[in-house]
């Protein structure tokens, strides 16, 4: 079968990523500094598990960042093949840890929205901080085997032997190869499992969701305008959840194509991981902008900065 060679250069990586990266993460950091701030208004409040699925989906979006600007670093200055493996593993690592805090704040809203009524999802509802937390632990485990992986060095699996017979030595060798295969193999079936699931469950609770507002749109817009308020922040909670389930499946896609071509030498694609990386850094900056616009405390904080700002350039003029 023939191969292709498609590879994004380090020039054009640093042009998109340095852009791309300090913007997310000075975007970040003033979402860290809202959560930080006093929470006067009602609407603005943060409490568990929001505050902690929120503060995780920052944190991995700020470590994404950080790392992609040291990839930058790396094209110019000469670093160990082993830090590279290690600062590649820490991105697809932190990668996987934003899904599960998007999923996470999903099925989040989604409770905080529809009315339950099946006894599970009324269980579900009651132990929802517990829960979270369980999911967030549990996946860290989970995705720390991968992690440790593609770290592990591979004389781990193929050691050292001194025997007379180099038959035996071709074997343990063979042998050691063959386990880190089926440990890889498995590795990429769990997470294609994981990734399915997870955009299941983001889809289920989407439609849901929307189908629920949509039986309840005209007597939202008819009530109060409170009840009124209410719903739009419903809807466009709800709108910034199908962007991100939608972000959510394209990236998944595409890392699980890219590792199945390189695992199975279907095509000779982006053997530097650049173009990888740049894909990981565009979802990073996506979902920092859902945040931005989902979230009313941002939001409002932002208007506020920028009212700040107008008034203060009128005194200057």
């Amino acid at each position: 079968m023939s191969s292709y060679d498609i590879e994004m250069g380090p020039l054009a990586y640093a042009i998109v990523n340095v852009l791309i990266s300090v913007t997310t993460i000075l975007i970040n950091i003033f979402f860290i500094c809202c959560m930080f701030t006093s929470q006067e208004r009602p609407e603005n409040q943060q409490k568990p598990p929001l505050n902690v699925l929120l503060g995780s989906l920052i944190g991995c979006n700020l470590i994404i960042n950080i790392v992609n600007l040291l990839y930058v670093m790396y094209d110019t200055v000469d670093v160990s093949l082993w830090v590279f493996v290690v600062s590649s593993a820490a991105t697809l690592y932190t990668m996987r840890t934003s899904f599960t805090a998007s999923l996470g704040l999903n099925v989040f809203y989604y409770f905080q929205i529809v009315p339950t009524r099946r006894p599970f999802l009324i269980w579900v509802k009651m132990h929802i901080k517990l829960l979270m937390y369980l999911m967030l632990f549990f996946e860290n485990i989970f995705f720390l085997f991968g992690f440790i992986l593609r770290v592990l060095p591979r004389r781990v699996f193929i050691p050292q032997v001194d025997f007379n017979s180099s038959s035996v030595a071709l074997n343990v060798t063979s042998e050691g190869l063959r386990v880190r295969h089926y440990l890889i193999m498995t590795d990429i079936g769990l997470r294609c499992i994981y990734s399915f699931v997870g955009i299941g469950i983001m889809v289920a609770s989407n439609t849901s969701t929307v189908l629920y507002l949509w039986r309840h749109v005209r007597r939202m817009e008819d009530s109060s305008s409170s009840s009124a308020l209410h719903y739009q922040m419903q809807k466009r909670v709800t709108i910034m959840s199908i962007i991100q389930t939608l972000l959510f499946f394209f990236y998944s896609a595409w890392l699980m194509s890219d590792e199945i071509m390189f695992r199975f030498n279907v095509f000779y694609f982006d053997p530097s991981g650049n173009i990888l990386y740049s894909v990981v850094g565009f979802y990073s900056f996506g979902t920092t902008i859902i945040l931005g616009v989902g979230q009313t405390k941002f939001r409002v904080r932002a208007v506020e900065i920028g009212e700040k700002l107008v008034r203060l350039s009128h005194k200057v003029t």
